[in-house]
């Protein structure tokens, strides 16, 4: 549609989903987007994903969280939609439907000009979340950008989003269209203009599947706490929510946002070192049709079983008051021979996920 859903058109579309479930996805040997995207490796990521799709089909997933890497996009065009027809092929093979994330502020240019990341080989760090070492004190003093608000880069960055939309608009196997995930936390209020853009860059292409852009930080009051998540709140047809909190704080969060009448998906959660876990939160999200895609799969390069060096820090700062558990993983659920990181997680996920393919069949 061209315009917002009204709360009955997104609850109806909602109606019909059955209980969403699933992660976000990349394989367990890309080092990082540029390596899930790009033509070099590809075979080898492909057969990887063919494997660890395959493992989410046999756990009861439904659904999975792809985000775009502009850089391959306007380095490998052709190479980078080939990729997307493969990924969204495979999932649609093993019972999976796709959320397509179009704008992220991870890992984006710092300085004046923006530099596209390199392709080929891509380097990463042992031990260190998401394999990347903490920023040099020079480099985070750069103002970070992001590709749209350069003027060199934002009309094809636009046509990048017009391209991919307009190719899924009228596809089934595409569930959701994720516009902007985390609009803010690295460019603060100077993502608002670009929430605009994007959402009416999408909308232009008519699209049969909703639109949303993610609230991160913790809602207060019943209000999101900055401009941006306001912004994303009132242009999204379904609420994307993101929190890795533990259990006394999440329902509060979902009873706020509950309040707006509109579907709660919750694009990223699961955080055992801050004791957001499976056992508490999967069934709660179960038992509130809060649809729910986990950080993290299968264990590999990204290393995200490791702490956010946040995390560290504030450890470091005040242990006596940190609470953070760091003999847990902190994402994934598996580990690199596919054996489950805690297979009494697995079990509660299958046994969850029977029971909601049973409601379904009602």
């Amino acid at each position: 549609m061209k315009e917002r859903w009204t709360k009955e058109q997104a609850n109806a579309w909602y109606a019909k989903q059955g209980w969403l479930r699933g992660c976000n996805f990349i394989g367990s040997d890309c080092a990082n987007r540029i390596d899930q995207w790009q033509s070099y490796g590809r075979e080898e990521r492909m057969r990887t994903a063919e494997r660890e799709m395959q493992l989410c089909e046999e756990i009861g997933f439904n659904t999975i969280r792809l985000i775009v890497e502009f850089d391959v996009w306007y380095q490998e065009h052709d190479a980078f939609m080939e990729a997307l027809e493969q990924y969204v092929s495979m999932a649609n093979r093993h019972g999976l439907s796709v959320m397509l994330v179009l704008a992220h502020e991870a890992q984006i240019c710092r300085g004046e000009t923006y530099v596209f990341k390199p392709l080929g080989e891509q380097k990463f760090a042992l031990g260190y979340h998401q394999g990347r070492l903490p920023l040099a004190p020079e480099e985070a003093q750069k103002t970070p950008y992001h590709a749209l608000e350069r003027l060199e880069t934002r009309d094809a960055y636009l046509n990048m989003v017009r391209e991919i939309v307009g190719k899924y608009a009228q596809d089934s196997r595409i569930l959701c269209w994720n516009v902007y995930n985390e609009p803010g936390i690295a460019i603060r209020e100077r993502a608002v203009p670009l929430l605009d853009m994007l959402f009416e860059a999408v909308r232009s292409q008519d699209p049969m599947q909703p639109l949303a852009a993610d609230v991160w930080r913790s809602v207060k009051d019943g209000r999101p706490s900055t401009l941006a998540e306001q912004r994303a709140l009132d242009l999204s047809d379904v609420i994307s929510f993101h929190s890795y909190t533990p259990y006394e704080h999440m329902v509060p969060q979902l009873e706020m946002l509950q309040a707006y009448g509109r579907p709660i998906l919750m694009t990223e959660w699961l955080n055992r070192i801050n004791h957001s876990d499976v056992r508490e939160l999967y069934p709660l999200f179960y038992l509130e049709h809060v649809g729910c895609y986990c950080w993290g799969f299968v264990v590999g390069k990204t290393q995200t079983q490791e702490p956010w060096e946040t995390l560290w820090d504030q450890y470091a700062k005040d242990p006596e008051h940190a609470h953070y558990d760091f003999t847990k993983w902190q994402h994934d659920l598996f580990r690199p021979n596919l054996r489950p990181y805690d297979p009494r997680e697995i079990e509660l996920i299958r046994a969850y996920n029977a029971r909601a393919s049973l409601r379904e069949k009602k």
